[in-house]
């Protein structure tokens, strides 16, 4: 069954999308303040183009591979924010909520599996 994986891979393309085009508000949702055109362009590129074409290569490829090496990150990321919460005292809500949404983005996708 694709529909979790698909769903996760949509999730993931517009949020690339969002970071493409809304840099400066992706950066203030995230934490993450821009000092200038390189920052923006950071932005533009890792929340932006890398988001949005590893969810349209999920959803063009339509293979179990694809979707698993895609929700392996999202579940990296929700692990390294676990590590940060942790070792760097970031126990805020926000950070939490990051859990959960990338543990659950990463399981979806993962569910290509099944």
């Amino acid at each position: 069954m694709m529909l979790f994986p698909n769903c996760g891979a949509v999730v993931t393309a517009v949020l690339g999308c969002l970071g493409l085009l809304f840099p400066s508000a992706v950066g203030r949702v995230l934490g993450i303040k821009s000092d200038g055109p390189l920052g923006t362009s950071e932005l533009r590129a890792t929340y932006g183009g890398f988001f949005l074409c590893l969810g349209i290569g999920c959803l063009a490829a339509q293979s179990v591979p694809a979707f698993t090496i895609v929700g392996a990150a999202w579940c990296a990321a929700a692990l390294a924010r676990v590590v940060s919460y942790a070792v760097d005292g970031s126990r805020t809500g926000q950070n939490l909520a990051g859990v959960g949404f990338e543990a659950g983005v990463g399981l979806a996708m993962l569910a290509a599996q099944l």
